[in-house]
């Protein structure tokens, strides 16, 4: 039995809580305790129950409390069960529809409505086509909503007999709503709109005296082909008559001034045009066609809630097409998203046509192919509820019932394999991997890591280590004594960024934290580019702000490690790389392949890039040094330094401060007389030659005789200034 971490009051009878910030804790006495599943869901807050987040995240029991609770299962379910305050009654729909198929109907676009219209039929018009929209809106949400149910339900088969009631009055809202939809829009008007559609272009004539207003040949050649684009598209993609779309010849004219001579001539012109047009489509659509059917599957963006992220403003569907549907749709699965037309022969033809953005097949090809069946599944022993070694590989079905369900899916994973052992991985790769073949167990989710392995937790790191004037980025130290020298390289620095820009999201300051986690391990960060919509905008798998946890968006000074040169302003101090050799950089041309200068991933020339893909070059301190083609822009340096452990900055800190000493001492060298007691750096130089340093900070003999050989001639070097 799955056990639930709970917090509650004193009291026998004292509601649970999923969280000890929860609104309705009327306490501050709270204590902590682990229950069977059973005994939790008996006293559990409401508030909780239905917005609190029981299981633990990526678990099996927190997926299936996810898919069920919150905007899940039951409030999808709750939705467009049934007419409501906002279902139009069946009076108000045949007064709708008798505005809108009025015979002289008002063009969308004629701001000052027909001349022999007064205002008041005007509003009316308005607000009927608003009418017609809502409903249509209407439609399309309760078949989202329909879709959303039946996806969070496949995983779990054995929910199919409860659900089944409720998901029947969703579909018979649905075809309500479809019917009502139905009568406000011409079937008729449809099929001369499809013959509209199937026009070739016309042959136009540039050289009538009439359009001699308009300018040389070419430009009129020009205005006529954009006329009729803009008369076919709105023609064939509106649900309104196209004789409605006659105001469209006014475009014509848009570059004239209205007194210019010969406007009107150019006018009448494009109305006689236009009206040719209509006619042709209406003679198209004249007499007697067949019907044939056709299975449209309708575009996943057409049931996007709104607020998803990959939500379009449009879902890519005409009016036209959606006149289609709830006109001739016969059966609908709309588990699959597809739809059964029966329609006339000229709607069949533009439906077919590769201008369509329904993806339509004949009965015979969609039987033809084979039923896909997705699986979606959501297992125990699958994700990460009891010990690893009892857990079975992941299969598709589980990681497509994951996305499906979980808002979170988009993370790091920790997965284990026999190929590659232990890897941290975004959700996208372990997709490909899996369906390549590979078995993968899951370990745990970046969401799902204890708080005990976190740095600090966010508002912890945020109150305690917050800088003056509420600054995220950390001062820049140049004085190598100072003890927080090179601070802002390091890691755990990192750490601390990372809290303060997520300073007040709570919830997305322990995810980015816990991501950066797990990322920190991976060897090569550019497998973090993220996936791509098919817009080609990139997801990132984790918040952006997590890369400044990741990376130092800036570089590395690198003059100890030069070679020793006379020349004491630029020349260095020998000092083997050691521990910093081989310190990641990440950069877009480390070797001058490309024109134009290199720049890091928080460059502000990028134009909005966000954090690294597989473009990026990787090298190491130790290739960079011997780069020649490097060329770096001025703002950002060309290169971010993946950020330093404390081996690492100690050993960046003591190299600056004995390339300081080793200035001080060639300068009083050279003025002795102002040179002063060099004691204090004598004792300084001699603390770094110790074992334990040395052994970690250098991994060869070579380095650490280098590193004695500098460090000893200094030293001698500053006593004989004694």
């Amino acid at each position: 039995m799955s056990r639930i971490m709970v917090w509650s009051t004193p009291g026998s009878k004292a509601k649970l809580h999923a969280s000890e910030r929860c609104s309705r804790v009327r306490s501050g006495n709270l204590t902590a305790s682990e229950l069977p599943l059973s005994a939790v869901v008996e006293r559990m807050c409401p508030q909780c129950a239905e917005f609190g987040q029981w299981g633990r995240p990526g678990t099996g029991l927190g997926i299936f409390l996810e898919a069920l609770t919150g905007l899940g299962l039951l409030y999808e379910l709750g939705r467009f069960a049934g007419p409501d305050e906002d279902t139009r009654t069946d009076e108000e729909v045949r007064q709708t529809a008798a505005l809108l198929n009025r015979p002289s109907n008002m063009p969308e676009d004629d701001p000052d409505g027909s001349a022999d219209e007064d205002e008041d039929d005007w509003r009316e018009m308005r607000e009927a086509r608003d009418e017609r929209t809502l409903i249509f809106g209407q439609w399309r949400e309760a078949v989202a909503s329909l879709h959303r149910a039946l996806g969070l339900l496949a995983p779990f088969p054995w929910l199919r007999p409860w659900a089944g009631p409720l998901l029947g009055r969703k579909a018979s809202y649905i075809a309500l709503l479809q019917e009502q939809a139905g009568q406000l829009v011409r079937r008729d008007a449809l099929v001369v709109a499809a013959c509209a559609g199937a026009m070739n272009t016309p042959d136009l004539q540039p050289e009538d005296p009439a359009l001699a207003a308009l300018g040389p040949p070419s430009k009129v050649a020009s205005d006529l082909a954009s006329l009729w684009e803009r008369w076919s598209g709105r023609a064939a993609g509106s649900w309104e008559h196209p004789r409605e779309q006659d105001y469209v010849a006014h475009y014509l004219t848009d570059g004239m001034r209205g007194r210019r001579k010969g406007r009107d001539a150019v006018l009448g012109y494009g109305e006689q045009l236009v009206s040719a047009w209509t006619a042709e489509a209406e003679a198209a659509a004249s007499g007697q066609w067949e019907e044939r059917f056709l299975v449209a599957r309708l575009p996943e963006r057409f049931v996007l809630r709104r607020g998803d992220r990959d939500e379009s403003y449009r879902h890519e569907l005409s009016e036209w097409e959606l006149g289609v549907l709830v006109c001739w749709g016969a059966e609908a699965d709309w588990e699959r998203l597809t739809v059964t037309l029966r329609v006339p022969g000229p709607v069949a033809v533009h439906l077919l046509s590769p201008g369509s953005n329904l993806s339509c097949r004949t009965p015979e090809e969609a039987a033809a192919e084979p039923v896909a069946v997705p699986e979606q599944l959501v297992e125990s022993g699958v994700f990460d509820d009891g010990p690893v070694g009892e857990r079975r590989p992941v299969t598709t079905g589980h990681l497509r019932a994951l996305r499906t369900i979980s808002r979170g899916a988009d993370q790091l994973y920790l997965v284990l394999s026999t190929a590659n052992g232990p890897e941290v991985i975004s959700l996208s790769v372990l997709e490909q991997r899996v369906r390549a073949g590979g078995r993968y167990i899951i370990v745990a989710a970046a969401g799902d890591l204890p708080e005990g392995i976190l740095p600090k937790s966010p508002e912890r790191a945020a109150e305690t280590d917050s800088l003056e004037g509420g600054s995220v980025w950390p001062p820049r130290i140049h004085d190598s004594k100072d003890p927080d020298f090179a601070r802002h390289l390091s890691a755990a620095e990192g750490e601390q960024v990372v809290a303060r820009l997520m300073r007040g999201s709570r919830g997305e300051a322990g995810a980015a934290l816990r991501s950066l986690s797990l990322a920190r391990g991976v060897a090569d960060l550019r497998v973090f580019e993220g996936a791509y919509d098919e817009r080609g905008h990139r997801r990132g798998v984790f918040p952006y702000d997590v890369w400044h946890g990741l990376l130092a968006m800036e570089t590395l000074h690198l003059a100890p490690f030069r070679p020793v040169s006379e020349d004491r302003f630029r020349g260095g101090s020998g000092l083997p790389l050691g521990v910093l050799a081989r310190v990641q950089l990440y950069t877009t041309d480390a070797a001058g392949r490309y024109q134009g200068r290199a720049h890091s991933p928080g460059c502000a020339h990028q134009r909005g890039d966000r954090g690294l893909t597989r473009n990026y070059d990787l090298v190491t301190v130790e290739e960079m040094v011997r780069a020649e083609g490097f060329d770096p822009c001025s703002k950002c340096g060309g290169y971010a330094t993946r950020r330093l452990t404390e081996a690492q900055v100690t050993y960046y800190r003591a190299a600056h401060r004995v390339h300081e000493i080793a200035g001080r001492v060639r300068w009083a060298a050279e003025n002795w007389e102002w040179a002063g007691d060099c004691t204090s750096l004598v004792a300084e130089v001699q603390t770094w030659s110790g074992k334990d340093a040395v052994d970690e900070w250098f991994e060869t003999e070579e380095q650490v005789r280098r590193w004695h050989r500098v460090t000893r001639g200094l030293s001698r070097a500053a006593q004989q200034l004694q």
